[in-house]
């Protein structure tokens, strides 16, 4: 009798162990699924934000400028600097350099030199080659270019026919202008004297508006 008792017992005790087992399982299980269910809710809360997006695209973009900021002080530039300057040669940089930085590389500028010839402030360009001219140098080239220009205006002076000069030939040259215009004018120049302006041309008789704006680039007074 005692012996089925203490057997009793001992599955009575058994099932509870067991019951209790399971039931600290299923707690757990139940606590993990309501962790995972609470990390992507947050999730997908956090993509629903309307900064979120716009904050991973700024720090895109930091990212990427970050990437063009090293690319460009990986990136060498090699310029030549020659002329007025102390320490004429090829200086090599890395990143944005400007006019500046080689003229200070050279040494600076020598006591001669024309520095208003460069601008200092100019970004440098890889393979470039940059000359400082002297003053007198820059005062020899200003006078070239002087008489260049002259040059070109009396070029395209060229061919023009000046009427308070032009013969009865040379005025008959041009388009509407027949013997006896090209003598009226001639008349004019005698009794009055030189044309002031072009447009004098239209006190001739005959001369008025639509012969004007024919010969008006052909001709000149000076």
């Amino acid at each position: 009798m005692k012996k089925d008792t203490h057997i009793i017992i001992g599955f009575c005790l058994l099932f509870f162990i067991l019951a209790g087992f399971l039931f600290v399982k299923q707690q757990r299980e139940s606590a993990g699924f309501a962790e995972e269910s609470f990390f992507a809710q947050g999730e997908v809360a956090s993509s629903a934000l309307p900064g979120t997006a716009g904050q991973k695209d700024g720090q895109g973009r930091k990212k990427e400028a970050q990437k063009d900021r090293l690319a460009e002080e990986k990136q060498e530039c090699a310029v030549y600097i020659s002329g007025a300057v102390k320490h004429p040669r090829l200086y090599r940089y890395h990143g944005v350099a400007r006019l500046c930085d080689a003229v200070e590389s050279a040494g600076g500028f020598l006591k001669n030199a024309d520095r208003d010839s460069v601008n200092l402030a100019r970004i440098l360009e890889d393979g470039e080659q940059i000359h400082v001219l002297t003053k007198k140098q820059a005062k020899k080239q200003a006078s070239a270019s002087g008489k260049e220009a002259a040059g070109n205006a009396e070029g395209s002076m060229a061919g023009l026919v000046n009427i308070n000069k032009a013969s009865l030939e040379e005025l008959m040259s041009l388009p509407g202008i027949g013997q006896a215009k090209a003598q009226l004018i001639l008349d004019y120049r005698t009794e009055h004297g030189v044309f002031a302006v072009k447009e004098d041309l239209m006190k001739i008789s005959g001369i008025k508006d639509g012969i004007y704006k024919k010969i008006k680039d052909l001709i000149t007074i000076t």
